[in-house]
């Protein structure tokens, strides 16, 4: 891989990790930044599907705003895969947890994330972002029972 197409994997790279920390880290007007204004969504696998930027930053600050929700979300692995001189796509391996302590919650799951990416005034955004589910195990966080667990080779 020459030089400049390898600058491009470590950009696109790194605007994927800065969605995981902004996620995190409840910074969802940076967050939208990381999106192109056209960006797509199709998160839990598709059931909740959004468009446009803003369309997607008011999902997750809704979903995730309240102070009393902590997440962690990890993205190992990528695949980058560079479609044209300002375009990709990417395939990241997602490990998270969504703890609501005043619920006595806790989701743990993995899941792999499918992106498309676009140069837009030459840096890389993100124009497409969703996940599908390989396992989510719903807990009570005091006891550990766990309420519910799923995978994406159950067949009902």
């Amino acid at each position: 891989m020459d030089e400049g197409r390898a600058a491009d994997v470590a950009a696109i790279v790194a605007v994927k990790h800065a969605y995981f920390r902004l996620l995190d880290t409840k910074a969802f007007d940076d967050l939208g930044e990381l999106l192109t204004e056209d960006a797509t969504s199709a998160f839990e696998s598709g059931k909740l599907a959004f468009e446009g930027r803003q369309g997607i930053v008011d999902f997750l600050r809704r979903s995730l705003g309240d102070p009393g929700i902590v997440t962690m979300h990890t993205g190992h692995h990528p695949e980058i895969v560079l479609t044209s001189p300002s375009t990709a796509e990417g395939i990241w391996y997602l490990e998270d947890r969504v703890i609501v302590d005043a619920q006595d919650f806790e989701l743990h799951g993995t899941a792999l994330y499918e992106d498309e990416y676009r140069k837009v005034d030459g840096r890389w955004r993100i124009s497409r972002t969703g996940y599908r589910r390989i396992f989510e195990e719903r807990l009570r966080r005091k006891s550990g029972e766990v309420l519910t667990f799923t995978t994406m080779f159950d067949t009902s």
